[in-house]
């Protein structure tokens, strides 16, 4: 992992290398530097909500680090700079790293619900450092001082502050603490009721080996309640180093043993992301995921690295499926610039989703910005006339035909991928985005058991007839990832019960745009 140190351009002691590549599609937001970009959108700021606030880390003066604060009052359509953040009580600014941006969901001791808070890690060239808090009540126009939440004892660093409010109510600061000789670092949290005072500091993420190197938390709250929290782990070595991590809370405070390192979050067929995640959730709980790298199964780099999203509607439970980024980043790398810590702002009915992203424009890095679709095109764009095999974005198992039966009424479920005739489909296309599967091995159609229209019916092979029962809509929803709606039933193509062992039925349900009801499509 490496970090911004604005002073001298040097990132966590290493000579920072820049790029020359074309830069990332989207707008700018300034043009000059912009680094380690925040966005947040109002929800608790009374006339202002609605409005997207974003940040980002710059230069002043004599390479004094300053915070940018502008505003979208067009959901992201295009901002203006409403602010500027400067810390005269730490070291005039020096030093000035991994800034984050907060609006107080509830009234925290004497700030108001709607309070705008603004911390970064200050001093990284004039230790100690440390995690100074901002604060704003006029939706970012001016800003002063109000505590830290953590200070290093020693000329070790402390990063990556980012905030959450917990079950109780308490705030809660979470951030990367390189100060404990027993780690190379690891992942803490504090607490306070009013901002001011902070209290009981205890780890998150703190692996037993040495050389690990836990980083950069972020922490939202599902609309069940439940916590989720990604990060990196770096120093693990081989293609996993600085591998994308994410753990559950089910209070905001009480995250499991420090020592279990996490669940990596990766795809149906492997992929996964490197270095520097952000965490965003949709109103309706849909996560969305962003790393700096995307990595095929193998370790190697993806053909979509710089341009994808992730997602997941379980919780971050399972596995994740694919979405084109809305700002797309040209071969992003291990560097403090391309696509590093990208966060994204969901609309407020989550069909689109704003991105901001930096890249290089020629030696300056920059932050562009762009929104795209959350639910894919949500047409049969992909589909074409082939044969596929249907691998659940929920369980990661193929969509079968039960004991390989060749008779009509011949059970449809899920099972382990095998690579074998009773798991590949042929489709065919019947017009107007529908299709017609047929069994590989059975050359049956699949088909609504008796044209029903009741959720819950279920789903089997048949001897292949000219009937909308047979016929399914292919609606995309990600980068290959579909849902399959029946002609007749108008009922979607579900894993009962969304459950994730082998053999687990196949049925109809009322179309919920979740991961059960959400298949990739293979090319067999």
């Amino acid at each position: 992992m490496r970090r911004l140190v604005l002073v001298l351009a040097i990132i966590a002691g290493c000579l920072v290398t820049t790029g020359t590549a074309e830069a990332a599609t989207g707008q700018l937001l300034r043009d000059d530097t912009g680094l380690y970009p925040r966005a947040i959108r109002l929800e608790h700021s009374g006339a202002a909500n609605g409005r997207i606030m974003a940040s980002v880390v710059t230069f002043q003066g004599n390479a004094d680090g300053v915070g940018a604060i502008y505003e979208s009052t067009n959901n992201g359509a295009n901002f203006t700079q409403v602010g500027t953040v400067e810390d005269s009580g730490a070291a005039d600014g020096k030093g000035l790293c991994c800034a984050t941006l907060f609006e107080l969901p509830t009234a925290i001791g004497a700030m108001p619900a709607g309070t705008l808070l603004w911390a970064a890690s200050m001093g990284a060239d004039a230790r100690p450092m440390s995690l100074r808090i901002l604060k704003s009540t006029d939706v970012g126009r001016t800003w002063s001082y109000l505590s830290s939440c953590a200070t290093a004892p020693n000329d070790r660093g402390l990063w990556e502050p980012e905030f959450s409010v917990a079950a109780d109510g308490r705030l809660v600061c979470h951030y990367s603490d390189e100060t404990d000789p027993a780690h190379s670092q690891k992942l803490m949290e504090v607490r306070s009721t009013d901002g001011v005072t902070w209290t009981d500091p205890r780890p998150t993420v703190s692996s037993p080996t040495f050389g690990h190197r836990p980083g950069m938390p972020v922490v939202r709250r599902l609309p069940s309640g439940t916590y989720v929290m990604s990060y990196e782990i770096c120093g693990l070595g081989g293609q996993y180093d600085c591998v994308v991590h994410t753990r559950q809370s089910p209070d905001g405070w009480n995250w499991g043993s420090p020592s279990h390192l996490g669940l990596r979050a990766q795809t149906v067929d492997g992929k996964y992301f490197t270095h520097a995640p952000t965490l965003a959730m949709a109103p309706n709980g849909k996560l969305l995921l962003i790393g700096q790298i995307l990595q095929n199964a193998d370790g190697s780099v993806a053909a979509d690295n710089g341009r994808t999203i992730f997602a997941n509607t379980e919780g971050s439970n399972g596995t994740w499926y694919e979405l084109p980024a809305p700002v797309a980043v040209n071969n992003p790398y291990n560097n403090y610039c391309p696509n590093y810590s990208s966060p994204m702002v969901p609309s407020a009915d989550g069909n689109t989703v704003l991105e901001l992203a930096t890249d290089y424009d020629g030696t300056v890095c920059k932050t562009y910005y762009a929104t795209g679709s959350a639910i894919g095109t949500q047409d049969a764009s992909g589909v074409t006339n082939a044969t596929y095999r249907l691998v659940s974005a929920q369980s990661g198992h193929c969509l079968d035909v039960s004991a390989d039966s060749r008779e009509p009424g011949g059970n449809i479920q899920q099972w382990t991928c095998n690579n074998l005739g009773p798991q590949n489909f042929q489709l065919t296309s019947e017009g107007n985005g529908f299709f017609r599967f047929r069994g590989q091995n059975s050359q049956l159609c699949m088909e609504v058991a008796s044209n029903s229209s009741t959720p819950g019916a279920n789903v089997q092979q048949w001897t292949c007839q000219d009937g909308g029962w047979q016929r399914w809509r292919a609606v995309n929803v990600g980068r290959g990832y579909y849902t399959f709606v029946g002609q007749n039933s108008n009922l979607c193509l579900d894993v009962a019960g969304g459950s994730p062992a082998p053999g687990a039925n196949v049925q109809v349900w009322t179309c919920n745009n979740l991961q059960p009801q959400i298949w990739h499509l293979e090319r067999h």
